[in-house]
């Protein structure tokens, strides 16, 4: 917890001078806000001693209204302050939690829920504000003034200041058993927190296949589970907690129930003067209320400090590193050289994968699902570090590789279609940023995908919705394909880029493919057998390593692997074939 709050206060930087300022004026709102006791005492005892109205007498009326409107001036100042500084640095972690999954292994995000790094960018992260904005000032504040109070109190009255004090030793009594197994209940909210985010994007996402394979009931119960799993712990938390919280709050505040009896006493004896018991009494009413918003940050801070922690495990992560001025490749040609690669440090996706593909020519990968294929494709583009071996482009390791140098080289399209909710056009112009309009109807043209934008109500200004969901799915890869072309990299990876594109529109795709991959590297993941029986070269993968190598016929005759590859799939299809499994298989 220390730890956390260091970083928590590092957190105000630049801010510091802001946030001192902040709660150099909640101190005196605060302490704004005790004066008018002593001027109402004033007040009652010169009535009393008096027993008469004098025009002096008014001054404490108008004092009282002048520092209870100086109290809420100075606390809206220190508010506003305070949300300023909070909400600043709110934001510069939100674009280093952006800037971080940029640089960190895309593995940190595949093995995560989508839910939990949503929670951490979000919720954490605006849990600081209630921190930042709030616990800083008014808690500094909080304590300052009541212990000022308390000393002056006690050279007044050391006895008064005793039975004022009386109840809070029994308050934080209570307290204390509040807070007892607090950190076990609240690992288990957070946890119930994090799945019913998790189960919630998923349940939103996945509603095209709930609905189309008939799960809504299945589904819902799984979401269903996930928030009655919420409401559980916070139940359990908030019912274990609050009887304690409110007999902490009614002791705290029961000050004036031990004032007036034994203050009353001691002034029949004449041992207290009239002045100072009515300035306790007044006292008593409202001190309590800075003590209880002291332990309403005591009851937060665990929330705060545990997502802090969450927020710096995630900018703590190791980032792939990268060289600013490393070497630059005189060629593309690229090389697997006993490539091993796990993604969790323990079972192997791919072992000892070594082979080469000239530049400017093709290879196509292919293997049973899970077979390390679609990995081999994501290694080239440094989605993760390998742990042995070489990935090589002319001669030189991606690791050893300029940055800026190494992503231009290399162009990725993905299975899975993503597209921004913005306009198809500059959904495309990703590929290149500085592409002029020109240059992206020219690549829609030879991806195929020019004549259904145009025919769009606002053509290539149309908005492409959330995740795409205003295109088809071929119409998203056609997309996607036109922002490869664009960006026109030596080196371009398919992986299974056709797989969700209907045969009508297959043929027209394979000629924008054609037309992309002119005198450049290509890696294609393999999905369908057509798509692939014209290469020079196609790598058979099976369990993480290379069985085989060659062309369609030279597979077809020496590799098994290729060859079970091949009949499920003709099967799959009802292709029709002269010849028998038995007399093909030699």
């Amino acid at each position: 917890m220390i730890e956390s709050m260091k970083r928590l206060f590092q957190l105000t930087g630049k801010y510091k001078s802001k946030m001192v300022l902040s709660v150099l004026l909640a101190i005196g709102s605060v302490a704004a806000g005790i004066i008018p006791y002593f001027f109402i005492s004033w007040f009652i005892t010169q009535i009393v001693d008096c027993n008469t109205l004098d025009h002096s007498l008014f001054i404490a009326p108008i004092a009282v209204c002048v520092f209870l409107i100086l109290k809420s001036i100075l606390f809206l100042l220190s508010t506003r302050l305070s949300h300023q500084v909070a909400y600043r640095i709110l934001r510069n972690i939100r674009l280093r939690l952006a800037e971080k999954l940029i640089h960190i292994p895309l593995g940190y995000v595949l093995k995560r829920d989508s839910g939990v790094i949503k929670k951490i960018m979000e919720n954490d992260v605006e849990e600081l504000e209630r921190f930042l904005a709030h616990n800083i000032p008014e808690t500094i504040s909080s304590a300052i003034v009541p212990l000022a109070v308390l000393i002056y109190l006690a050279f007044l009255d050391w006895r008064m200041t005793l039975v004022m004090l009386i109840c809070v030793p029994f308050a934080i009594l209570f307290y204390i058993m509040m807070m007892r197994g607090n950190k076990e209940k609240m690992q288990k909210y957070y946890k119930a927190v994090d799945k019913m985010n998790a189960v919630v994007v998923e349940y939103v996402n996945g509603m095209k296949e709930i609905k189309a394979f008939n799960q809504s009931q299945h589904s819902f119960s799984r979401f269903k589970n996930a928030i009655q799993g919420y409401r559980y712990y916070v139940l359990d938390w908030w019912k274990t907690s609050w009887p304690l919280m409110s007999a902490y709050t009614v002791l705290i505040q029961a000050s004036l129930v031990t004032v007036l009896p034994i203050g009353l006493l001691l002034l029949s004896k004449g041992s207290l003067e009239f002045s100072v018991y009515i300035l306790f009494l007044l006292i008593s009413m409202g001190f309590a209320i800075p003590l209880i918003k002291l332990a309403e940050f005591a009851d937060g801070i665990k929330l705060v400090v545990s997502a802090e922690k969450n927020i710096h495990k995630m900018l703590s992560e190791q980032e792939l590193p990268i060289k600013r001025n490393g070497e630059k490749p005189n060629n593309c040609d690229l090389a697997f050289e006993k490539v091993t690669f796990s993604y969790d440090g323990k079972t192997d996706v791919l072992k000892n994968v070594s082979f080469t593909i000239p530049e400017g020519r093709q290879m196509a990968i292919i293997g049973e699902s899970g077979s390390g294929k679609s990995t081999i494709a994501k290694l080239i583009c440094r989605f993760w570090d390998i742990d042995k071996g070489n990935i090589k482009i002319g001669g030189v390791d991606v690791r050893d590789m300029d940055q800026y140098t190494f992503m231009n080289i290399v162009s990725f399209v993905f299975q899975d279609t993503f597209l921004f909710n913005m306009s198809i056009k500059d959904n495309i112009r990703i590929g290149r940023p500085n592409a002029t309009d020109d240059e992206i109807i020219e690549a829609s043209r030879l991806a195929r995908c020019h004549d259904f934008i145009i025919k769009m109500e606002h053509g290539y200004n149309t908005s492409a919705g959330d995740l795409g969901n205003r295109l088809s799915g071929g119409e998203r890869q056609r997309i996607c394909i036109a922002r490869a072309i664009l960006k026109n990299a030596p080196i371009l990876i398919l992986d299974e880029a056709t797989a969700n594109i209907d045969p009508d529109c297959e043929e027209q795709i394979q000629e924008a493919i054609a037309a992309l991959v002119r005198r450049k590297t290509l890696i294609v993941i393999a999905h369908r057998i057509r798509t692939i029986m014209n290469f020079d070269n196609i790598l058979v993968i099976s369990e993480g390593s290379v069985c085989s190598q060659g062309t369609h016929k030279e597979l077809l005759k020496n590799s098994r692997e290729y060859q079970n590859i091949f009949f499920s799939y003709i099967e799959t299809e009802n292709w029709t074939i002269k010849a028998g499994r038995n007399d093909i298989v030699c």
